[in-house]
């Protein structure tokens, strides 16, 4: 009984912060801090608060199974094809943003890994991971390098904070194109946006065709648990849980590359954000408030990850002559990803909106492999 009320308790809370993200009355509350913040803060609020059970087994469950779930319809709808279209110079700014990041990572992490504890190494994949995928991938490498709650916590303020900061700075500068563009040596009608930008809008989704991706991805799920099973825990993996994630979105970009398939997996992109917000409200419910103290230090990482991050676009803009709006776009696809990448790419130039949300995509599918790279170089330079 109490299972039940646990994670029915979990599931009406997501679909009420869903309803209210897009009510008149309540949208300014997500205008400065995104829905996944406030799927993870509540929950630990109301375990806090006695209104949800502690301790309930069942928030481990659903964090265990349905992230698999919801990675599996997510990531078999990505479009690699239309992204390899997009245009070489907001392709090669969005690797060069996504190195920026990876970069500042490593470096500030193991400068602070003294005051940020012995497992920072695993808060850096992780902001690696969501700043060059999204919230998707942070919740995929949470499984992979098992974060402990004190480390994962301040990581979900910090990605708000920084995140929606950096937008802020990146509409800011569009009142300054001109300038900016004469000093990296770019005009707008340089602007390459290749065919694969003009993305054609998703046709809504039917039931049978929802009912066929929530199948696909179940045997998905099942398939990526089968051959995790067979995998040994080593020094780089250190679960099966964290194999089965690793190789489900694997196989789920392989799938994405066949267009049936990836039609099929399109009809369930929504439930797959649902679970992703469900996911990460069982992850706040197993959190003590108490590990948000430890902020700062994590806040002044992701400033100085923004740094390198800024610094370096900037620089590779100025050698290639590449226009801010491309530079920004990019950035915001790594920084916030599908949801502000086309916002901001749109404030620049009409044209950049898809281009936004085709890099944004990219990032969801090498976010997780980046974070996980970026986490282990932390940890062999550390120690």
């Amino acid at each position: 009984m109490t299972a039940c009320w646990a994670v029915g308790g979990l599931l009406a809370l997501v679909a009420a912060l869903h309803v209210l993200q897009h009510a008149p009355r309540s949208a300014w509350c997500f205008r400065w801090l995104p829905l996944p913040f406030w799927c993870y803060v509540l929950p630990a609020v109301l375990v806090s608060a006695g209104w949800l059970p502690a301790g309930e087994p069942s928030y481990a469950w659903v964090t265990r199974w349905l992230l698999p779930f919801a990675l599996g319809l997510l990531l078999l709808g990505v479009d690699l094809p239309a992204v390899a279209r997009t245009g070489r110079h907001a392709l090669g700014a969005a690797a060069v943003g996504a190195l920026g990041v990876c970069a500042g990572s490593v470096l500030w992490t193991w400068a602070g890994h003294a005051h940020l504890g012995a497992e920072a190494w695993k808060g850096a994949g992780a902001l690696a991971g969501t700043w060059t995928g999204g919230s998707l991938n942070l919740l995929a490498l949470q499984q992979v390098l098992d974060i402990p709650d004190d480390v994962f916590a301040p990581l979900i303020l910090v990605d708000a904070v920084i995140a929606y900061g950096w937008m802020a700075l990146l509409v800011t500068l569009s009142g300054y194109q001109t300038p900016i563009n004469r000093w990296l040596g770019a005009e707008v009608r340089d602007l390459q946006v290749g065919e694969g930008a003009s993305r054609p809008p998703r046709r809504p989704a039917q039931a049978l065709g929802s009912a066929a991706a929530v199948g696909l991805s179940a045997l998905l799920m099942l398939l990526s648990a089968a051959i995790a099973a067979r995998l040994p825990p080593t020094a780089l993996v250190g679960s099966r849980s964290a194999w089965m994630i690793l190789v489900l979105t694997t196989l789920a970009l392989a799938g994405s590359l066949h267009p049936a398939l990836r039609r099929i997996a399109a009809d369930g992109e929504r439930l797959g954000l649902i679970l992703l917000s469900v996911v990460l409200a069982g992850l706040g419910a197993q959190a003590s408030l108490a590990a948000f103290r430890d902020a700062a230090g994590w806040l002044a990482v992701g400033a100085g990850v923004a740094l390198v991050h800024g610094v370096l676009l900037l620089a590779v803009g100025r050698w290639r002559h590449i226009p801010l709006g491309v530079l920004a776009t990019a950035s915001q696809a790594n920084f916030g990803g599908v949801v502000s990448g086309p916002l901001v790419g749109a404030v620049y130039h009409r044209a950049l909106a898809p281009v936004g949300l085709l890099l944004a995509v990219a990032g969801n599918a090498v976010g997780t492999y980046l974070g996980w790279v970026t986490a282990h170089a932390v940890r062999w330079l550390a120690r």
